[in-house]
């Protein structure tokens, strides 16, 4: 959840791409392709976050351990399948080239972020967005001047 305490005077707003929507909206090849891939996902070690923050990768104190997940995932609710591959976190899938692998994690992030896939809120203060997590990609959209601020206070609530 994000609830917006302040807010530029123009633009600032979010961005979410529906991944379930753009899992659907794949060319049955390409369904098939993703089927048996592994990613590897990391805090920001894709090609969007190598683009972002170069060589330190956004280093913290914090050990961040790289996660195996599959390319598509099942929700764990309604069933539906949900393409999970982030160009922020996924640096690569197992027994594939990096090359390789950053250009079909480039392919599908296009895809997934395509217009008719995607949300863009414009915040007014008091504001309140919840989303799932688990089956949409999301971020700020950097489109409001930089003097300006954006406070926007988040909230994770985990599934019990």
């Amino acid at each position: 959840m994000l609830h917006a305490l302040e807010v530029p005077s123009t633009k600032g707003g979010t961005m979410f791409a529906d991944m379930r929507a753009a899992y659907q909206g794949l060319p049955d090849g390409m369904k098939e392709r993703l089927a048996g891939l592994v990613g590897l996902h990391g805090r920001s070690s894709g090609p969007a976050g190598e683009r972002l923050y170069g060589d330190d990768k956004g280093a913290t104190e914090k050990k961040y351990d790289e996660l195996p997940r599959s390319a598509v995932i099942n929700h764990p609710v309604t069933g539906r399948p949900i393409l999970f591959v982030n160009p922020m976190h996924t640096r690569g899938f197992e027994g594939m080239e990096r090359e390789k692998a950053w250009e079909l994690i480039e392919e599908l992030a296009a895809h997934a972020t395509q217009e008719c896939f995607t949300y863009y809120h414009s915040w007014r203060v008091g504001d309140l967005l919840m989303w799932d997590e688990r089956a949409t990609m999301h971020r700020g959209a950097g489109d409001y001047h930089p003097e300006e601020r954006r406070v926007m206070l988040r909230t994770i609530v985990y599934p019990s």
